[in-house]
């Protein structure tokens, strides 16, 4: 990826009919020629959240908008707050803005000595990166509201189904709402029922999977703005070691049209918080590297 070209896409419907918004921001694979990564690429590529973008291609045709990463989460990640920044760059960091090792499961170091990205590019990275991101997110969602008097966001993720302690993943989907702060619980209550209608299981805030900076920093609830993290169990679409796609990977798409069809339908019912049930904030959430890893053993 050269320094000229984009960043995101963001794919916008011939007609916005609907007060959903939709986000990939892990799923981009232009690698920048920037990107001096020592690792092998499909150890790194272990980061992608695979697909996703794919997997939810079809909502501009229902009338929503998709923003999308196109640079690599590996390179910076959007999910992640500017405090996570480390500038210890010997400090080994899976969970800030510049990663050092390809994935939870793969902990191969992405850099060498020679290869850490310096303070300048860190900062370049963030700018015409990280900040593009946001920014377009931002616009996109007070457009929605501003026509809808409501936006409801679904940022959109993968995960692995089986995670490095060899702890198999007992979910098909994991919804996240950060315990409350990002969304009304009829909204979350909405989506886990008709994932379920399908045959699928579906955990909610399950720790490691509650939300992290995209929600936190774009919900309003109270304002008419919800947001519900959605992560999908990559074994349901995609072999995990040869990256390819499976034979299930179409009716997955199917039934993500299909849940995506009926949330817009029930879009402008679904309440928002009301003005006495206040979200909590976000003082009191866990730092990344205090949380529990997460719990799969309970359903």
């Amino acid at each position: 990826m050269s320094d000229q070209k984009k960043r995101i896409a963001l794919l916008l419907p011939v007609r916005q009919s609907t007060a959903l918004v939709f986000d990939s921001p892990h799923s981009g694979r232009d690698y920048p020629s920037d990107f001096r990564f020592s690792c092998d690429m499909k150890d790194l590529r272990m980061a992608e959240d695979m697909y996703v973008d794919e997997l939810f291609a079809h909502v501009t045709d229902q009338g929503a908008p998709l923003l999308k990463a196109l640079f690599p989460r590996s390179y910076i990640d959007p999910n992640r707050p500017l405090a996570a920044n480390d500038n210890d760059n010997k400090k080994p960091v899976l969970r800030g803005l510049f990663r050092r090792v390809c994935s939870g499961i793969n902990q191969t170091p992405i850099y060498d000595e020679s290869t850490l990205p310096t303070k300048d590019e860190k900062r370049r990275r963030i700018k015409t990166c990280y900040k593009e991101y946001h920014e377009n997110l931002s616009d996109i969602l007070k457009k929605t509201k501003h026509r809808f008097e409501k936006a409801i966001h679904i940022n959109c993720h993968s995960m692995p189904s089986t995670y490095g302690d060899g702890a198999k993943n007992r979910y098909d989907f994991i919804l996240g709402n950060r315990d409350g702060r990002t969304s009304s619980p009829e909204l979350i209550d909405f989506i886990k029922k008709t994932l379920e209608d399908m045959g699928y299981k579906v955990g909610v805030n399950i720790p490691g999977y509650r939300g992290a900076e995209i929600i936190r920093r774009h919900s309003d609830p109270n304002g008419n703005i919800q947001s519900v993290q959605l992560e999908i169990n990559r074994g349901l679409y995609m072999d995990e070691r040869s990256f390819k796609k499976t034979e299930n990977f179409n009716k997955l798409k199917r039934d993500l049209r299909t849940l995506t069809q009926k949330l817009s339908e029930t879009a402008t019912t679904i309440e928002h918080p009301s003005p006495h049930r206040k979200c909590r904030k976000d003082a009191d959430v866990i730092p990344p590297h205090n949380r529990p890893k997460p719990d799969f053993k309970k359903p």
